[in-house]
């Protein structure tokens, strides 16, 4: 009924917040499956595809199908009306953290948020393990930090609570973090050797760098806070059966082969092979945190305030 129904319609709007070249590789291989369903993507960072989709919404109009967006905006999204509920039936292979069960969103794939180290700078012994090792004074001047190291800031919020991360935050702004815009920029910063030492770094990015001989070493700090990438089907998608066949691809072993092996992130469907089988390591152990995409959305604007009041403070 699906694959019908999608032919009919002929398209599928995807609003994600993906790199150019993963949304590519996975619309193609959509596209390889269901020949006669075009994949039409607006593609954007977080921000710009949630302004968007609100946007479009609050003056009537209803373009989107499926939206790979940002964790913390789930809580508005669902009572701005702007999204359904979908349960689709590929959850059934999934972690029960990783989807929500009345079905307003699943996780397309995680990715661990990780203290990397430059190897040529910082002996083995000497790279920081948890969190708080960040908060040695030999540190000083000496961490890289995103301007925006809100899912950090949001997974300790998780573990540990408001004044247990308030602490930890005043602490590491004391130890004066090089703040750099864009995790990428700041993995490839600690490769290069500018800095040795880089927190909240993503986990897939640092091991591509491995792979490519970058002199780069990464720990997994406890709680392993994972970040998600949640999907949600639009509340009034103009092709309703593409968008379900979509999502149901997304998550299909065929999907999630493509976002584990050719696009390297951390796949959430159990017994499909990933790039970085550490990652799934992590996952097994007590410490694996997912990060919570309601609590996210809850803490989002506090946590982003602690950021910018604390941590991107110069004194």
């Amino acid at each position: 009924m699906l694959v019908e129904g999608a032919k009919k319609e002929g398209a599928v709007m995807w609003y994600a917040n993906w790199a150019g070249d993963e949304v590519e590789k996975i619309s193609q291989g959509f596209k390889k499956k269901y020949p006669l369903i075009n994949v039409l993507v607006f593609r954007g960072v977080s921000g710009k595809v949630e302004d968007k989709i609100t946007t479009e919404y609050r003056a009537g109009k209803h373009l989107a199908d499926v939206v790979l967006a940002g964790t913390s905006k789930m809580a508005l999204f669902r009572e701005g009306g702007i999204i359904g509920r979908y349960l689709s039936p590929q959850v059934r292979a999934l972690q029960p953290k990783l989807y929500d069960r009345d079905g307003w969103w699943v996780s397309l794939a995680m990715s661990p948020t990780v203290i990397g180290a430059n190897t040529n700078l910082v002996a083995p012994q000497e790279t920081p393990k948890e969190w708080r090792d960040l908060l040695d004074p030999k540190w000083k001047g000496k961490i890289g930090l995103d301007t925006e190291p809100d899912i950090m800031i949001l997974g300790m919020v998780q573990a540990w609570g408001d004044e247990k991360t308030l602490e930890f935050i005043r602490a590491l702004a004391r130890n004066q973090p090089q703040i750099r815009s864009g995790h990428t920029l700041l993995a490839q910063l600690v490769a290069a050797g500018e800095l040795p030492v880089g927190a909240e770094l993503y986990g897939y990015r640092v091991a591509e760098l491995i792979a490519k001989k970058a002199p780069l070493r990464m720990s997994y700090p406890n709680p392993a806070i994972f970040s998600l990438s949640p999907i949600m089907t639009a509340a009034l998608p103009p092709h309703p059966h593409a968008a379900a066949l979509f999502y149901d691809f997304l998550l299909s072993e065929e999907g999630q082969t493509i976002i584990g092996t050719d696009i390297g992130r951390t796949p959430v469907r159990k017994g499909i092979p990933a790039r970085n089988p550490e990652f799934v390591k992590v996952q097994e152990s007590d410490a694996f945190l997912p990060l919570d995409p309601l609590m996210a959305g809850k803490k989002s604007n506090e946590a982003k305030r602690w950021i910018k009041e604390i941590l991107l403070v110069r004194k």
